[in-house]
């Protein structure tokens, strides 16, 4: 008897389902110390001209940016490749946290297979892993999408002070 291959359980696209679900993954990090408290959870639309691409949006949550895509209702299967076989979890869907390729738009992303409760299978590209200096949600979006570099704060004269310098580089120390 030949086993049945996973299925994938894809539903509408859902800002707000992909928000509780993220919501309640943030409930059970709270003690976790490298979040960002000053970051919220918000999903965004990233609106795409292509009638048979993924839908997508943008997902900021206090660990991480990231590009969440979900497969056009459109299409019977997500558009994906994959070198090794899919595995199934406990009830025959392809498992959570297996990278797969996707095809978007002539392009291969790779993106990470997610499932929740609240959304069915999604697939996530992140786009910057640690969000720790960011002061707000607009920051994040801006440097996960390159529109502003992401800059070290400023050090005081006082951690120059404690650091060897050469005489070459003494003059160039105090014009940062």
């Amino acid at each position: 008897m030949t086993p049945h291959p996973p299925r994938w359980e894809c539903r509408w696209p859902d800002l707000v389902a992909l928000q509780v679900a993220t919501a309640r993954l943030l409930r059970d990090r709270t003690t976790d110390p490298s979040l960002n408290p000053r970051l919220g959870i918000r999903v965004q639309r990233d609106p795409s001209d292509h009638p048979q691409a993924p839908i997508r949006a943008l997902l900021v949550t206090p660990w991480a940016v990231e590009r969440v895509y979900w497969n056009n209702p459109a299409r019977q299967n997500p558009p994906v490749r994959h070198t090794i076989p899919l595995l199934a979890d406990a009830h025959g869907r392809v498992a959570a946290g297996i990278g797969v390729i996707l095809e978007y738009r002539a392009t291969d992303i790779p993106v990470r297979t997610a499932w929740e409760p609240e959304t069915g299978h999604y697939f996530v590209e992140t786009l910057l892993p640690a969000v720790q200096d960011l002061g707000s949600v607009e920051e994040a979006i801006a440097v996960a999408l390159g529109r502003k570099p992401l800059y070290l704060p400023k050090q005081s004269l006082t951690d120059h002070l404690s650091l060897p310098v050469n005489r070459r580089h003494l003059l160039g120390l105090w014009h940062r």
